[in-house]
């Protein structure tokens, strides 16, 4: 006899309900990521708070900046930065410093600075310390029948072809009398940028880099304060030198100046570059003293730099032997000591002594010496 069976029995089962497991933060997870970013607002904020009280300025770029359609940019007339360590002030004629008149006064000789950070001063504490006004300074004190003084023509990062174009547009209507040239480091950077390819690759890529750069000094620290540790012991192998072309590049670009100048009559003043490292024998770590340097060109080991120092300072004392220009060789007459220097290629208030009166000294010796300008090269001793 068959049992009955139950319809319910036979009926299938509904499907066990299969839900998929999405990992979540955990409320732990969550946490860190907001003490992290707080304290990384904090560090931030703490950071501008110092460059504020220091040097007038809490940006990563400070405001003293204009667009130019040809330039790229301009210093802003009326600019000024005034900070516990640093005061700066831009001419109504988008100058560093005091103000001068376009129309020079009777009796006058008028030096003219091209460059870049270097020349401008960007870690000088005051107009009146930077080296160009220092020249001005000494020449005014030295000579009882003629006065001086001076523009300083210098816009932080500038390289050599901008500066012929700020000569040749901006500088020509004051009628200057001497050009005074002290300007390589921002062409040792772009020439590693061209060789070494940094602008290539992703779009994105860069302008996130640019972006980070521009808007946290709290990042421009960062990589100012590790690298030198980077390059002696976390950076891979890396090329080793520049190459001869951008050097070339170089010289041709400071000899098209040079022959500017000429035609308009006025001696041209060629200073190399100094610099804090270089000296083996000097008591700080090279790597230290070569630090922010080696952060703007992250591609060479400490002795590519130093090479692309030599050879730059070498193509300058090269173009330094012809008519109607003297060379300035502070490369050998300030030393390569951290005294000099705020970091690896910013002259500190010593440093900038220092070069005034080496300019200076040229200026008397050697571009207005004679009448007619004669080649000359003055080697200087160090204090």
């Amino acid at each position: 006899m068959s049992m009955a069976t139950s319809p319910a029995s036979v009926l299938p089962r509904p499907a066990a309900r299969v839900t998929a497991h999405v990992a979540r933060p955990r409320p732990k997870t969550w946490a860190t990521l907001v003490w992290m970013a707080a304290l990384l607002l904090t560090l931030e904020g703490a950071v501008r708070v110092r460059a504020w009280y220091r040097h007038g300025s809490a940006d990563p770029v400070a405001r003293i900046y204009q667009a130019d359609e040809r330039l790229g940019r301009r210093l802003a007339p009326g600019a000024a930065l005034a900070g516990a360590e640093r005061r700066l002030s831009i001419n109504q004629w988008g100058f560093r410093g005091a103000e001068v008149t376009r129309a020079k006064p009777a009796g006058t000789i008028r030096l003219a600075a091209l460059g870049d950070s270097t020349t401008f001063g960007m870690e000088a504490s005051s107009d009146e310390a930077v080296w160009v006004q220092q020249a001005v300074a000494h020449l005014n004190r030295a000579d009882d029948q003629r006065s001086y003084d001076a523009i300083n023509a210098a816009v932080p990062g500038y390289t050599i072809a901008q500066s012929y174009h700020q000569l040749a547009e901006h500088i020509a209507p004051f009628a200057p009398d001497v050009v005074v040239v002290y300007q390589v480091g921002t062409n040792i950077a772009a020439h590693g940028r061209r060789q070494f390819g940094a602008d290539v690759g992703q779009p994105a890529r860069r302008s996130l880099r640019r972006l980070a750069e521009e808007s946290s000094l709290l990042l421009n620290l960062i990589r100012l304060n590790t690298a030198a540790w980077r390059a002696r012991y976390v950076a891979p192998p890396r090329p080793r030198r520049l190459d001869d072309e951008g050097v070339l590049q170089y010289a041709a670009a400071v000899q098209r100046l040079v022959e500017y100048c000429r035609a308009q009559g006025w001696p041209v003043l060629l200073c190399t570059c100094p610099r804090a490292f270089g000296d083996p024998t000097a008591p700080t770590n090279q790597y230290t003293l070569a630090a922010s340097a080696l952060a703007n060109v992250p591609w060479l080991p400490l002795e590519g730099l130093n090479d692309a120092y030599d050879r730059y300072n070498d193509a300058l004392r090269r173009l330094g032997g012809q008519p109607g220009v003297t060379l300035v060789d502070l490369d050998r007459a300030v030393p390569k000591r951290g005294d000099y220097f705020a970091d690896a290629l910013h002259l500190n208030d010593a440093g900038h002594a220092v070069v005034g009166e080496a300019v200076a000294r040229a200026v008397r010796e050697g571009a207005l010496a004679a009448a007619v300008p004669m080649p000359t090269h003055l080697p200087l001793d160090g204090p």
